[in-house]
């Protein structure tokens, strides 16, 4: 057998859990390659030169951005991939139950040990962003977001040197964006399906009996409507403890997709307006409030009047005028802890 270790350094924790796992190779007698991402290489080519070399697993150190930029290179290699979460959320790894670095090395000890492991399928999808420059084509795992979401990760990046990383960057980020103005926003949903729900626009679906579940919408429906954020989400809770998307899972086929449609704009009735969102999400029926508006796809296109930026997984991609989403056709196999 032979290992490939993808690195990203950023993290002081990085460099402490590459040891123990060094160690935990060289006791197994496997042999095994590093290599380190950079800003500039922040993971495919390094990804494709452990493949070349013939590995086996692929061990990543680091967060959802550096899963996210190598997964499309694994995915296509249909290689094993294994998660030591040593990023700043860890979004994907605490939804397959990976949730330490620690629990992780035991993870891989195991393996070696005997390469008999559970292991899932978690779709590489794929976002068609629409910048001034031009369309760019990127992927995702967890979650993408157009408008105020991502203006909380913008806003974690114009905090100071050594301050604009962490949980304070994005505490900072989201408090800010929780203000940021309402976007004009078309939205298409080729595909949908579930009991219904309340739809985009406010409206229940033709025959709709309850607003607790998932909108049954037509093929190619489009509406218009002015929104905080459009997102589209593969894990139950993207930023942290609260429950916000009760029916994504990262290993579904399907998006739970949330267009946020505020009614205010004056800070302290805004204010009170997520104070409300919040409670309901507390209480597990994110639903509940007139402004969250949910349904399930496998697509969505949104396009803007004015550019907003968009994130996926965390990273910021830019200002687009359109984001066309597709859940991914291709997986990456991850070991899990059961």
């Amino acid at each position: 057998m032979k290992v490939g270790i993808l690195i990203n350094p950023k993290h002081g924790h990085t460099m402490r859990a590459y040891s123990e796992l060094v160690e935990i190779i060289r006791r197994s007698h496997t042999r095994y390659r590093s290599a380190t991402t950079t800003k500039q290489w922040p993971g495919v080519e390094q990804a494709s030169k452990l493949l070349d070399w013939g590995a086996d697993l692929i061990v990543i150190l680091g967060g959802d951005g550096t899963l996210r930029v190598s997964a499309p290179v694994l995915a296509s290699a249909n290689v094993l991939v294994l998660i030591i979460p040593t990023g700043t959320a860890n979004v994907l790894s605490r939804h397959l139950g990976i949730r330490s670095t620690r629990q992780a090395l035991q993870l891989v000890q195991k393996y070696l040990d005997s390469p008999f492991a559970p292991r899932c399928e978690v779709p590489v999808n794929v976002a068609d962003c629409f910048t001034e420059a031009g369309p760019r084509r990127e992927h995702f795992l967890s979650l993408a977001g157009i408008g105020g979401d991502a203006r909380a990760v913008s806003g974690r990046t114009r905090l100071p040197t050594g301050l604009g990383w962490g949980i304070l960057g994005y505490a900072y980020g989201a408090g800010r964006a929780l203000f940021a103005p309402l976007i004009s926003a078309h939205l298409t949903t080729p595909q949908s399906s579930g009991p219904p729900r309340q739809s985009p626009g406010g409206h229940a679906a033709p025959g709709a009996e309850s607003d607790s579940q998932p909108n049954e919408l037509p093929l190619e429906t489009t509406t218009a409507n002015y929104v905080w954020s459009v997102m589209a989400s593969k894990t139950a809770r993207p930023a942290g403890p609260i429950p916000v998307f009760d029916r994504a899972r990262p290993t579904a086929a399907k998006f739970e997709l949330l267009a946020v449609e505020l009614s205010t704009t004056k800070p302290g009735d805004r204010l009170g307006e997520w104070a409300l969102i919040g409670w309901s999400c507390v209480n597990r029926r994110p639903a509940a409030h007139a402004a969250m508006h949910y349904w399930q796809g496998t697509e969505a296109s949104i396009t803007l009047d004015d550019p907003a930026p968009v994130q996926l997984d965390g990273d910021l991609i830019g200002d687009c005028r359109r984001l066309d989403l597709r859940a991914g056709t291709t997986a990456l196999t991850i070991i899990t802890p059961n």
